[in-house]
């Protein structure tokens, strides 16, 4: 029954508000309460006639008679006109007035527009306008700012007259009034004597404490603010301990409910196994790794499914080969890594510069470094000037970092952002203080692979010149004839960095243990 009630309050109520409304607009336009005949600026109205019959008239004949009278030339009778008038006296009466009472008599209404007077059944006017011609009901709504709506309904219940009705919303704290105008003035004056600061209205409300789990206050605290009615609801915050206490009507309640149910979850993580090689390319691979001629020339049974997809370079320094394209691959969920990595020692010396794995929430950055802080002196100036006046040590990180953002969709594919970058002393520039020469090479671009896929990310390829020399022993250290016994040459050397990464998604209950990729010793194939 309660539950019913509610309804009826948040629905039925505010809906029969705006009919009674628009009621009382209409009553102001004067379509529900129309102006008297003696008050249009009708021509003829104000001339007097004298009828005196004992013998009933037809109702018609009777309005086309006091129409000829007043001289009331544009006039329309509706169809539904007809009937037969009592006796009738007047004695010097204006034809408008006289008009008036032979209408209300015989229950008619009347319309003028533009100077045409449409005379109809009340029936007809209800049906086109919604109300009774002779309906002199009005309609106020009041709203209440202390007082208890019931309360005053049940006070007004004595006052209003027997046609009249008073409504009373504990919901929105409104009354409505449906009453004649001299009742409604009699019952807004007892409104008005009742509705004091003194008087506590119970408002329906509810109070709730809501403890946040994953989701900040900062986030929900203005959410929530936007569902409350500002006049009734009521929320107080502790950043502390993350709690919400909310006082809101019941549906407002509902609102509040679902939105920190949706928002209050718990976020997924990703579990991410990175490995960053550098791979010193031999003579027959100085234009990178040949991916596709690396795994066909791998052990049939431990082919693995892959896909390959075009990038571009992202940032690299000037020791990167301008000629080198970014590629990933991706390795499907059941592939072993160690086997390419086997198979990366075709290629030239492989050497695995970080091995890191992290666990990072969904849509954060994670950030590996294995770096070493460079030391070097910055000259301090002062203001101003060139002058010299200290130094200050700066400290400049050198090695591997790796960032990576992921992102869980709906359907479990993972988006990542990847960056990886090395970097490494190769000299020092002198000026007024020496400074290191920092040689980076690093790649950005964005992938999407299934859960468990390993991400193979090459293509940055740097190209180094040496110049080396060799000569006979003790001959080649003559003077002057030991060039007859030494050599010098440019030897070119060449080094892939490739990262590899292979994201899970986990709940973050169990531990992360790492994935069963074991290097496995072949056995020979049966012939």
């Amino acid at each position: 029954m309660g539950k019913c009630q509610d309804r009826i309050s948040r629905f039925i109520l505010p809906l029969l508000s705006a009919a009674l409304l628009l009621s009382g607009l209409l009553a102001t336009t004067g379509l529900a309460q129309p102006k008297p005949l003696t008050e249009y600026d009708l021509p003829g109205l104000e001339n007097t006639v004298s009828l005196t019959s004992l013998d009933p008239w037809d109702v018609v004949q009777l309005i086309e008679f006091l129409a000829h009278r007043g001289g009331l030339n544009n006039m329309v009778i509706g169809p539904g006109v007809a009937g037969l008038t009592t006796k009738l006296k007047f004695e010097n009466v204006s034809v408008g007035e006289a008009l008036e009472v032979v209408l209300s008599v015989n229950n008619l209404a009347y319309e003028i527009r533009g100077g045409i007077v449409t005379i109809m059944t009340d029936a007809e006017y209800q049906a086109k306008h919604g109300s009774s011609f002779y309906d002199n009901k009005e309609v106020k709504v009041v709203h209440l700012k202390y007082a208890d709506p019931a309360r005053l309904a049940t006070m007004l219940e004595p006052i209003k007259s027997s046609i009249g009705t008073v409504v009373a919303d504990p919901v929105t704290g409104t009354l409505i009034l449906i009453d004649t105008s001299g009742k409604i003035a009699e019952m807004e004056a007892i409104i008005a004597g009742a509705d004091l600061v003194t008087v506590s209205r119970v408002l329906p409300t509810q109070t709730k404490t809501f403890e946040l789990q994953y989701a900040n206050v900062e986030d929900l605290q203005p959410e929530i603010t936007a569902i409350l009615n500002p006049e009734i609801g009521d929320l107080r915050v502790d950043k502390r301990t993350k709690t919400f206490i909310v006082t809101a009507l019941p549906h407002e309640m509902e609102q509040v409910e679902h939105l920190i149910g949706v928002f209050d979850r718990r976020p997924r993580q990703v579990f991410i196994e990175a490995k960053i090689v550098q791979v010193s390319l031999g003579d027959d691979y100085r234009m990178g790794v040949n991916w596709d001629h690396l795994f066909q020339g791998m052990d049939p049974r431990f082919a693995l499914g892959t896909a390959s997809t075009p990038g571009s370079l992202s940032g690299v320094a000037e020791a990167v080969n301008p000629s080198a394209t970014l590629t990933y691959k991706t390795i499907l969920g059941n592939g072993d890594l160690n086997v390419v990595l086997e198979a990366l020692k075709q290629v030239g010396e492989t050497k695995i510069l970080s091995n890191p794995h992290v666990a990072v929430l969904d849509g954060e950055e994670a950030t590996i470094k294995v770096v070493t802080d460079q030391p070097y002196a910055e000259a301090q100036l002062e203001s101003g000037t060139t002058n010299v006046v200290g130094e200050t040590v700066v400290f400049l990180e050198v090695g591997v970092t790796l960032s990576v953002t992921p992102r869980i969709s709906a359907d479990g594919m993972i988006s990542t952002t990847i960056r990886p970058e090395v970097s490494s002393v190769v000299g020092n520039y002198q000026a007024f203080r020496t400074v290191p020469i920092v040689r980076r090479s690093y790649a950005e671009t964005s992938v999407l692979v299934k859960d468990r896929e390993t991400v193979i990310i090459a293509g940055m390829i740097e190209n180094s010149k040496q110049n080396t020399q060799s000569r006979v022993p003790f001959l080649g250290r003559i003077p002057l004839l030991g060039v007859l016994f030494r050599t010098t040459a440019d030897q070119v050397a060449s080094q892939e960095l490739i990262a590899f990464l292979t994201p899970r998604i986990v709940s973050g209950e169990e531990p992360h243990p790492l994935s069963e990729r074991q290097a496995r010793k072949l056995k020979p194939m049966r012939r």
